[in-house]
């Protein structure tokens, strides 16, 4: 009999704090999504959330201290799983290499102080892409592990969902793992959802991860998913549910990594033409770049 796949159940809520709507429109969704995975981890001890990007906390720190110190128990006790840590979960190829190096550097000074700790694994499931100069950060943070998504199966082929990725030949090298459909389930979750998880993996690796949790920009698992995983983990012949966390997965394939094949080169293209090529958007990041290098100078 083969080894069951293991699927580590990564419940999570994607936001974008700014992005057709306000700044404050997105700190709502930034309270309103703490707060109620914070209460759904009260009342589910099997359940693990997982949740990136320094500002998230910083705002909570302003507008709700007592949510921040909920989270931070959540946090001590491998319930609520850090990732990421940089300010925001940026575009991957519009800014600058200085512009991501600075953004990353405050993300982690903020969630060191904060949390002690800064997580080894890096997060950018919703950019539109990864340049290559991305695996040389990452190793200057002390991350070792990257997880993406897009570009998707449609639009980039990969040898496997679970890769060792070096932007460019002998250059620093992460483990990565490309999240399969979706990192969220709109309706009710579905076997199939599970199975694609499982797909694409590199032969002697038996495990993978699936992303659930309601929607885009807020939300997260709800009650209703947290029960139906919990009464389905043995349910699908060759799977093995398990709530869980990036790290923790990609501390399950630490001793598979000699089956993980190396993609070496960007990772593109996602949207092409959308938001980031508009020339307005351009020059004015171009000019917040120089003038934040010009202040450190002075």
């Amino acid at each position: 009999m083969s080894t069951p796949i293991t699927i580590h159940l990564i419940g999570n809520a994607h936001l974008d704090p700014v992005w057709l709507w306000p700044w404050q429109a997105g700190l709502d969704e930034v309270l309103n999504t703490g707060r109620t995975m914070c209460d759904l981890l009260d009342a589910y001890p099997e359940a693990v959330f997982t949740a990136g990007e320094a500002w998230r906390y910083w705002e909570i720190e302003q507008a709700d201290p007592a949510l921040l110190a909920r989270i931070r128990v959540h946090v001590e006790a491998g319930r609520w799983a850090l990732v990421g840590g940089w300010w925001i979960q940026p575009d991957c190829n519009f800014p600058s290499g200085f512009a991501l190096e600075r953004q990353i550097a405050v993300g982690k000074r903020y969630v060191l102080d904060r949390f002690g700790t800064f997580p080894a694994v890096a997060y950018n499931v919703d950019s539109f892409g990864h340049a290559a100069t991305l695996p040389g950060f990452l190793r200057a943070a002390g991350q070792r592990y990257y997880v993406m998504m897009r570009p998707q199966e449609h639009e980039m082929a990969l040898p496997a969902r679970l890769f060792r990725w070096r932007g460019f030949a002998d250059g620093p090298e992460v483990l990565v793992f490309r999240i399969a459909g979706s990192y969220g389930t709109w309706g009710d979750i579905t076997e199939g959802h599970l199975r694609q998880a499982a797909s694409d993996l590199p032969d002697g690796v038996a495990h993978a991860m699936a992303f659930y949790g309601v929607g885009d920009h807020g939300g997260g698992p709800t009650a209703r998913m947290i029960e139906w995983l919990r009464d389905h983990r043995e349910a699908f012949p060759g799977l093995w549910l398990e709530f869980s966390s990036p790290a923790r997965f990609f501390a399950a394939v630490a001793d598979q990594l000699a089956h993980a094949p190396l993609v070496t080169g960007e990772l593109q293209y996602h949207a092409v033409g959308c938001y980031s090529v508009e020339r307005g958007l351009k020059t004015r990041l171009r000019r917040a770049e120089h003038l934040l290098r010009q202040a450190e100078l002075t």
